[in-house]
């Protein structure tokens, strides 16, 4: 027997939970570089990311031969992104931080929305994203936060221990930024979303 999902929460229509949905905000834009790949997955972290921020953040499909249309989806006002990205992936050239700087204010944040080895081959193949300022985020510092110290990303338990995933990374920065209410209801809802879809039913 077929099943049906919603296409809204992407989970079976008996475990809908679109009326959980936090209605949520953010003073920054998010811009999600999404690999084809991530798409349709079910468990793609970054579609919910937009769901949830609504206009506050854009998804920009990954085009390698389309770097010109990329770089003008993922700018904001004329001025370029600042590249959430992990210091040891990041080319010689880039300029890299661990502190938000106060000269990125208006600018939007990117994040490149694949698996681990997509996302560095995503970088690896782009000048402009090695052009772009780097905001790495202190991994150290993400222990301190109780919310994300304690958050299991259930999903993809092939990717590395150390990462994070896109509503993770999300998340972090968030807290980081001041906005720590609106990150830790995106993390709740998340969590019912892993709950129901780790149900039997959902594949079975």
């Amino acid at each position: 027997m077929s099943k049906t999902y919603c296409i809204e929460c992407r989970l079976l229509i008996s475990h809908c939970i679109c009326a959980d949905r936090p209605a949520c905000a953010s003073k920054m834009h998010w811009k999600l570089l999404m690999h084809p790949n991530e798409a349709n997955k079910r468990s793609n972290s970054g579609f919910h990311v937009k769901r949830l921020l609504g206009e506050n953040a854009s998804v920009i499909p990954w085009q390698r031969t389309q770097q010109q249309n990329m770089e003008a989806s993922c700018a904001s006002l004329g001025k370029p992104p600042v590249l959430l990205f992990p210091e040891n992936f990041v080319s010689d050239e880039a300029a890299c931080y661990e502190e938000y700087q106060a000269s990125w204010q208006s600018r939007p944040l990117l994040i490149i929305d694949a698996t681990w080895q997509q996302a560095r081959k995503m970088y690896r193949q782009s000048e402009w994203l090695q052009s772009l300022d780097v905001w790495s985020l202190p991994m150290a510092k993400r222990d301190e936060i109780s919310r994300l110290s304690g958050f299991d990303y259930q999903l993809r338990k092939n990717q590395q221990s150390t990462g994070c995933s896109t509503i993770e990374t999300v998340a972090f920065a968030m807290h980081l930024l001041g906005e720590s209410e609106t990150a830790d209801q995106m993390l709740d809802y998340f969590d019912l979303f892993q709950k129901d879809s780790n149900d039997p039913s959902q594949t079975s």
